[in-house]
């Protein structure tokens, strides 16, 4: 090991601009950040020096599974010559997929366990799991070197049985009626079913959605996402979804339970709703309105109405107001996300009625409105283009006093709450897309 009591000086001067220095001030704190971001801070007057260590090779606890069931693991674990001792933990598939670092795997493993092994295991086994049937897991470990660095990640996937089901429970689905923002069905179960769970999602989407809650509400396996969000039902019953968007696939999942509360594979059933616009250029009108004072959270700020109106071409449209020196810069850019679909469903990222909302601008601004629309076929057509200049004053402003703001805002658009029977909708966006 080598020791560096010198070196601190010039480590301190490199890492300065991170720190903001000035002529005036000089670091008295040391920050070892590591690749995800996260640092390690120490006082500088406590740092006796900086030392540099050497481990050869690979720095790892191999993972050898033998076997499993829902409470104990099978296995045996040997370590690298450079190893140490090591941690170990089970964690649901969906999450170990998603973790795409060593770093990233260390975080988790140190969130489930802090217990430290320090010897090779054969034919041992791993207790005091609660793993649920038919479900995706990984054993992972890290192995810990002799200056105590958490190093390398090991890494084995498994799948639990599924359980032995009684019967065979199935939900029979019928689409009753579709309309541009609505369709209902009807469901019925046959007689091995003693609970049935009904949630909608758009075509394709839900299994990232399943990938993004999972962490979140400790999901292990999808059927648990349908129960949790799920209409829930014994019996024959009819469901309408509302809210939905026209010209849309959706799908929609049933998992069922068997009479010992055992889910059955769930059934999916496909239901579009009523198709909107044409297949001709898609396109949107941009009209200004009123320039007046209104009420922004309580401040009287100056506001522009606008209004947007789709063609009858136009099956959905996207809309935003920026500055005229913003658009410029950055105009390829910029209509690149606004003629955009979204990575998965996300409130207001479309609009399909004439909307007028207003944006909080000051005077004498200069700006453009933007508009593009998708037809029947989702073929995007011609982005519409106003550019404006806001006047010189609100007409109200000598009564009111208006607070100036250097951002255009955007007054959000009422959403309603997640119906029952979908899934939550990413974070509801502003009205239009605001730089």
């Amino acid at each position: 090991m080598k020791r560096f009591p010198i070196l601190l000086a010039s480590l301190l001067t490199a890492a300065a601009p991170m720190l903001a220095q000035t002529e005036e001030t000089v670091p008295n704190r040391l920050l070892v950040t590591n690749e995800l971001g996260n640092y390690t801070g120490y006082v500088l007057d406590r740092v006796n020096d900086i030392r540099f260590g050497y481990v050869e090779g690979e720095v790892a606890a191999k993972i050898d599974l033998d076997g499993f069931d829902l409470n104990v693991l099978d296995l045996s674990i040997t370590r690298t010559p450079s190893c140490d001792g090591f941690k170990i933990t089970v964690i649901p598939g969906v999450i170990a997929n998603q973790l795409t670092s060593d770093l990233q795997a260390i975080s988790y493993i140190n969130y489930y366990t802090s217990d430290i092994y320090y010897q090779d295991f054969s034919g041992a086994q791993l207790t005091g799991l609660e793993l649920n049937p038919d479900t995706e897991y990984a054993v992972m470990t890290v192995g810990i070197d002799r200056f105590g660095c958490e190093c390398d990640v090991d890494k084995v996937f498994f799948h639990t049985d599924a359980p032995e089901i009684v019967g065979n429970p199935h939900v029979d689905a019928v689409v009753d009626e579709t309309t541009l923002t609505s369709f209902t069905m009807t469901f019925t179960p046959n007689e091995d079913v003693t609970a049935y769970y009904c949630v909608a999602g758009e075509k394709g989407t839900l299994q990232s959605q399943y990938e993004m809650f999972a962490p979140m509400f400790g999901f292990t396996n999808f059927s648990q996402m349908i129960q949790q969000w799920g209409l829930e039902e014994t019996q024959q019953a009819t469901k309408t979804w509302t809210g939905m968007s026209p010209n849309t696939e959706y799908e929609v999942f049933v998992a069922m339970l068997d009479i010992n509360g055992n889910f059955a594979p769930y059934e999916v059933y496909e239901v579009s709703t009523t198709a909107l616009g044409g297949p001709g250029e898609a396109t949107v009108s941009i009209t200004l309105g009123e320039y007046t004072l209104t009420d922004w959270w309580g401040e009287m700020k100056p506001s522009q109405f606008i209004t947007f109106t789709p063609n009858d071409q136009a099956s959905c449209f996207r809309m935003g107001v920026y500055r005229s020196e913003v658009y410029q810069e950055s105009k390829d850019d910029i209509l690149a996300e606004l003629c955009s679909d979204p990575w998965m469903p996300t409130a207001n990222w479309f609009f399909y009625d004439t909307l007028t909302t207003d944006f909080q601008i000051d005077p004498q601004s200069s700006c453009v409105a933007l508009a593009a629309a998708k037809n029947i076929n989702g073929e995007w057509g011609t982005v519409t283009e106003l550019f404006f200049t806001t006047p010189d004053a609100v007409a109200e402003q000598a009564a009111a006093p208006a607070a100036p703001s250097k951002k255009i805002r955007a007054r959000l658009v009422p959403t309603e709450k997640r119906q029952p029977g979908t899934v939550p909708a990413m974070r509801p966006r502003l009205a239009p897309v605001l730089k």
